[in-house]
């Protein structure tokens, strides 16, 4: 897979106002009849992190959330993760890494049966 397979439809706003949203696409993305697994990160560039990170285990990239805030995008990860915990491969609830300069995103991978 390419970075082609990074698809941008993504919500803007604040935490709060976005959280159901964004809570009931990641339960229609990650249906168990449709998805193997998945994972919930950040990035301030998607299309390199999925060719660098993700390319060889999981199909496809979709883009959530947009935020120039550093806290706010941790903050929807953390909710989404949290909604999620049982079935997401996560090993640690958000804020894991140093993703540089805004905009940043909120991505989910996705691994398809």
């Amino acid at each position: 897979m390419t970075a082609d397979a990074v698809l941008f439809d993504f919500e803007t706003g604040r935490p709060s106002t976005v959280a159901i949203t964004l809570r009931r696409r990641v339960s229609a993305y990650t249906r168990k009849e449709v998805v193997r697994r998945f994972k919930i990160g950040i990035t301030n560039d998607p299309r390199r992190r999925f060719s660098n990170g993700y390319s060889a285990d999981y199909g496809e990239m979709i883009v959530l959330y947009k935020s120039s805030s550093l806290d706010s995008v941790s903050q929807v990860e953390r909710d989404l993760i949290d909604h999620n915990q049982e079935i997401t491969k996560n090993r640690i609830a958000g804020g894991g890494g140093n993703y540089g300069d805004p905009p940043y995103y909120l991505y989910l991978v996705l691994r398809h049966k």
